[in-house]
């Protein structure tokens, strides 16, 4: 496991909420893996696929599947508060 810190972290996490509010990723609306990478400096694209597999791991967003373009997830409906006050925050 990397170790990121806590700024870094933060500055990730709202990156990929923010893109999957936005385009309204909710159930059905999903968002590949790949697309987080761009719009971030280059020293931070190596720590989205970890951001990405602790916010699964905490069900802030959910895995939408394989599908034939990549990964995909998706924003956890039941977590909108805990989404929102990132985006907020």
């Amino acid at each position: 496991m990397p170790k990121i810190d806590p700024q870094t972290y933060k500055i990730i996490t709202k990156s990929i909420i923010r893109k999957l509010y936005t385009h309204k990723c909710w159930g059905k609306g999903h968002m590949l893996v790949e697309r987080f990478k761009h719009g971030l400096p280059s020293h931070f694209k190596g720590d989205v696929n970890y951001v990405i597999k602790d916010l699964i791991k905490n069900q802030v967003i959910l895995p939408y599947g394989k599908t034939k373009h990549g990964f995909a997830i998706y924003l956890n409906i039941k977590k909108k508060d805990i989404i929102e006050k990132i985006i907020s925050g």
